[in-house]
């Protein structure tokens, strides 16, 4: 506090006490003080009151709540009395009125009430000795009368009274006007300053006392009871104050809700104001009783109310586990996301070569022949703004890379365009034919548009001496998780060597599994072999898997994906029996289409299988689960279905391969449908030869995907390529454009296949220097290459699948 109220604090020599059992004299009349509202004085306690101990600055936000409920309380119990005041005034006003017209007989005085602090009795009134002489308190300022507003005062005195009464004047008729005086409050209380800084705030029940004390009697005004209800107030409001700290600031507020004007006598109250005082009071306790309770009430009521939020969570899981619905078991496929287009890449495989270490996964290889032809032909075809892209070989790990076609800017690239700069559209290509390139290459192509872009690559192969002499041929092939290869064989002078090539920058952890003719091969030691980023492993499966004629093969990866091809070749003695590049076959099921099947004629296939039965085509078909499969074979021409002599119930054992000869079909191209009861994979062994003592060559035509889209083949830069073109189960209309050595694009051609058909189509009929073909179908075609060459030659390619860049990914969540 500041200084100033620290100069008269209670006890100081400068404040004169009141002894116990007199009045303390007033300054001034009691008209002057009850007309002008006194601002805050110190003001002196008397000896008998004992101080209230100090309470604390410091308070709960609880008790704050608690006492501005008992200031509402306190608001509206003013407004009821002086409501009820200003209606006894009324009629006691007109009481007097009426008494002064007829009989003008005053009232008779009333006794000296006791000089008790807290008396139930009327106050105690100055004699006409103490009225007479008037003492100061000091310190305190005598300012100048003003009547008094009716609104600040609990009982108005008469009319005529008011207006001829002297401001100054102490009535003789000895009644005490409670109301023109107003008592002091607990708020004046509580300002009062102290000298050792600290406000002392009193009791509910002192402040009342020292109220009554100081007041004196207001003559024509019955004041209503203080004695008793200062108590009841005091009671009341003792608890809350006693728990109060030092210093606290709604001490003071507390005690000015037990304020009551010092009475002479109690008022005439009606039955419903009584009602009203008394419902008023009741929730006066409540609110001081809240004041005293509310901390623990608001601890427990958090505490419940967390329970009860708990409980009514638990009690709505329960109730949704019992009526919600039970869930579709419907299973939906894995959503893929989609990503911007990359660099499409697919690996090469390498140029055939003999076997020359031990067996295993890391064998050594020598060259099979003195002359050979060993080629990779590229084809890639621009945008319809005459664009093209961007296309490189490497090796596998990246190394050694060569341009074939300049790579345009990623910004520039990036621009989806379908004219080019004079407004015209079209499009073009590029073919390029790279010369001994032996090893494995990485065939890499740029996206155009944010989409990618039409191009493969296709490896020819062609020796005519040594061990290898043969033909060979196989398309680059994009990286996959799952390769299956049908028609491997591991007998006497035949060798198979799987290679697979891990092009990701993720390590791929590769199991193989295979199976012969009677069932499952042990290759407990091929179950996790380790392919690092860029690294290639060879397998040779003769070391698993003996002296077999019929093997299929399943590779699966974890990880990295991968691609892989098999290099076989075979000896008759000293006499080379056939070199090729098996492709993997379709994904497993229960019908395959092997395009492409091309069959000698039958006074060929008599001498060559005349002294070895084995050199005659063969349908090699593998069951890929343990259930077996019962199989059917449709064999199909440019005429149709040609009929075929097979025995009625063809089966495939628990995950055996079954093998039947196709030498009752007559020379030509064909296309082989095999229907099965349960998934399966098939593949066609071709053999071309006239005297079995010279070379002889073998190639495998396997099951295919239908094409869909556009894509490219280039022809094999060997031997004589032709397509063979398949409809099945609906008719087939494809577009076919030839590309010619310099990248023009030959006027397109329809081809119209009727179901059930197979049909040849020679692109060296629309050019001679023809070198790919695009192809565009409604994926209802099947189309492989057939290649004969020169020295009793054949090879086989599958229709490379149409390029998809970077392949979306498929997360699963939570399994």
């Amino acid at each position: 506090m500041s200084d100033q109220n620290n100069e008269n604090t209670q006890g100081s020599s400068a404040e004169p006490q009141v002894p116990a059992g007199q009045p303390e004299t007033q300054t001034g009349s009691a008209s002057t003080q009850s007309a002008q509202p006194q601002p805050a004085q110190p003001q002196a306690v008397p000896s008998a009151v004992p101080a209230a101990a100090p309470v604390s600055a410091a308070v709960t936000k609880a008790e704050l709540k608690a006492a501005k409920a008992k200031a509402k309380v306190d608001a509206k119990l003013a407004k009821v009395r002086e409501k009820e005041a200003q209606i006894q005034a009324k009629a006691d006003a007109k009481a007097q009125a009426k008494a002064a017209k007829s009989k003008k007989i005053e009232p008779a005085p009333t006794e000296p009430a006791k000089p008790e602090a807290a008396s139930t009795d009327a106050p105690a009134v100055p004699d006409a000795d103490s009225r007479s002489a008037e003492a100061k308190i000091p310190g305190a300022p005598a300012e100048p009368a003003a009547p008094a507003p009716a609104a600040k005062s609990s009982a108005a005195p008469s009319v005529d009274d008011a207006a001829q009464r002297p401001a100054t004047e102490v009535p003789a008729e000895g009644k005490a006007d409670a109301g023109s005086l107003p008592a002091p409050s607990a708020d004046a209380a509580a300002s009062a300053p102290q000298k050792n800084g600290t406000s002392p705030a009193p009791s509910t029940a002192s402040a009342a006392a020292a109220a009554a004390a100081v007041q004196p009697a207001s003559p024509n005004k019955p004041a209503p009871e203080a004695g008793k209800a200062a108590e009841a107030k005091a009671a009341e409001a003792a608890p809350v104050a006693s728990k109060k700290t030092k210093g606290s600031t709604t001490s003071a507020e507390q005690a000015d809700t037990s304020r009551a004007p010092a009475a002479a006598q109690k008022p005439q109250e009606s039955p419903k104001a009584a009602r009203r005082r008394e419902k008023l009071e009741r929730a006066r306790a409540a609110a001081a009783r809240d004041a005293e309770h509310s901390p623990t009430r608001r601890k427990t009521g958090a505490v419940l109310l967390s329970l009860a939020a708990v409980l009514a969570s638990g009690g709505l899981v329960a109730a949704g586990s019992l009526l919600a619905p039970s869930p579709d078991t419907t299973t939906l496929p894995a959503a893929v996301t989609s990503l911007p287009a990359g660099d499409a890449l697919s690996v090469c495989a390498s140029t055939p070569q003999l076997l020359k270490g031990v067996d295993g996964t890391d064998p050594q290889f020598a060259p099979g022949a003195k002359e050979i032809s060993s080629n990779l032909r590229s084809v890639v075809v621009s945008d319809l703004a005459k664009r093209i892209p961007g296309s490189t070989f490497s090796a596998l790990g990246g190394s050694s890379r060569q341009t074939l076609t300049e790579r345009i800017d990623d910004a520039e690239a990036s621009e989806s365009r379908s004219a080019d700069d004079q407004g015209l559209t079209g499009r073009s290509a590029k073919v390029s034919t790279v010369n001994n390139a032996d090893g494995k290459q990485l065939f890499e192509v740029q996206p155009l548009g944010q989409l990618p872009s039409i191009g493969s690559t296709l490896r020819s192969y062609q020796a005519k001496d040594g061990d290898l002499a043969g033909l060979a041929a196989a398309s680059c092939q994009v990286p996959a998780s799952t390769w299956r290869f049908t028609g491997l064989q591991t007998t006497t002078g035949s060798t198979s060597v799987l290679h697979l090539a891990n092009p990701t920058s993720t390590s791929a952890q590769v199991a193989v599994d295979l199976r012969g003719p009677e069932g499952p091969i042990d290759t407990s030691t091929l179950q996790n072999v380790v392919i690092a980023p860029g690294e290639q492993r060879a397998i040779v499966l003769g070391g698993y898997a003996q002296d077999l004629s019929a093997v299929a093969a399943t590779v699966t990866s974890t990880g990295g994906k991968v691609t892989g091809y098999v290099q076989q070749a075979a000896l008759r003695g000293l006499t080379p029996s056939g070199v090729d590049l098996v492709a993997g076959n379709a994904s497993a099921s229960n019908t395959q289409v092997i395009p492409g099947v091309w069959i000698d004629n039958k006074n060929n296939s008599a001498k060559l299988s005349k002294d070895n039965k084995s050199l005659v085509p063969q349908l090699h078909v593998a069951a890929a689960g343990a259930q077996g499969a019962g199989y059917k074979v449709k064999v199909l021409g440019a005429g149709g279905e040609v009929a075929a002599s097979f025995e009625r119930n063809l089966a495939a054992s628990s995950n055996a391969t079954s093998v039947q000869n196709l030498d009752q079909l007559a020379g030509g191209y064909y296309t082989l449908v095999v229907e099965a009861d349960a998934p399966v994979t098939a593949s066609v062994k071709m053999v071309r030869g006239a005297d079995p003592k010279d070379a002889s060559d073998t190639a495998w035509a396997v099951s295919s995907n239908p094409l869909a889209g556009n894509q490219v083949m280039p022809l094999s830069a060997n031997g004589t390529g032709k397509f063979v073109i398949a409809a099945t189960d609906a008719d087939s209309s494809i577009d076919a454009v030839v590309v010619a050595k310099d990248g023009k694009l030959q006027k397109t051609q329809k081809l119209n296949i009727k179901a059930g058909t197979s049909t040849v189509f020679d692109p060296r009929e629309t050019s001679e220097d023809a070198q790919a073909v695009i192809f565009s179908s409604d994926a209802n075609a099947y189309i492989g290459q057939v290649i004969l060459g020169s020295e009793q030659s054949i090879g086989w390619a599958s229709m490379p699948a149409a390029n998809a860049g970077r392949e979306g990914i498929v997360v699963n969540v939570g399994g």
